[in-house]
């Protein structure tokens, strides 16, 4: 098969509601889904129209993005410095937010359980609960990037790693 599938998350606020029934998505975590992007170049979503033309079982398309974000588990690089670290993986950040094994590895190298900020789709921030500043500078940038109507939007919501994820409520809520 040529054609390639990487799963990325999509924020349901963001799409139209009258694509929503069209995308193949998969629960995540509060106001956010997995979808699956085809490619190369990963611009699009699939729809249930397009696995019917393929002639794709839903269960393989995720087994197949699922296994392509494996394989580029490698790719994923942490930047930056304490207290805020920044995830790299080539415009795809918010992909590495899926590979368990990835987030299972980094936890233990930040004070306190993981925590991260997904505003986009291209912007990952790392930092620990025991770091009040970490916390503090992640908050800050995910509201300055829905102030700003940056594209690609995803989630205001902080994150918490405990061997899977949770939206993180051991902050001052963030206003709507």
């Amino acid at each position: 098969m040529s054609t390639t599938f990487l799963p990325v998350l999509v924020s349901l606020d963001e799409l139209d509601p009258q694509d929503e029934g069209d995308i193949v998505l998969d629960e995540f975590l509060g106001g956010l889904a997995v979808g699956y992007a085809s490619g190369p170049p990963y611009q699009g979503l699939v729809t249930w129209r397009d696995l019917r033309q393929i002639r794709l079982h839903p269960h393989d398309l995720r087994r197949y993005a699922f296994e392509l974000l494996t394989k580029w588990t490698a790719e994923v690089q942490v930047d930056g410095r304490p207290p805020v670290l920044m995830v790299s993986f080539g415009g795809w950040e918010s992909s590495a937010v899926l590979l368990d094994e990835f987030w299972e590895r980094l936890a233990g190298q930040v004070p306190g359980e993981l925590v991260i900020g997904v505003p986009a789709r291209d912007v990952v921030m790392v930092t620990g609960s025991g770091s009040p500043l970490g916390v503090e500078k992640v908050r800050r940038a995910v509201d300055r990037m829905f102030f700003a109507g940056s594209r690609g939007l995803l989630s205001r919501d902080l994150l918490v790693w405990r061997r899977g994820w949770e939206i993180w409520r051991h902050y001052p809520p963030h206003p709507h």
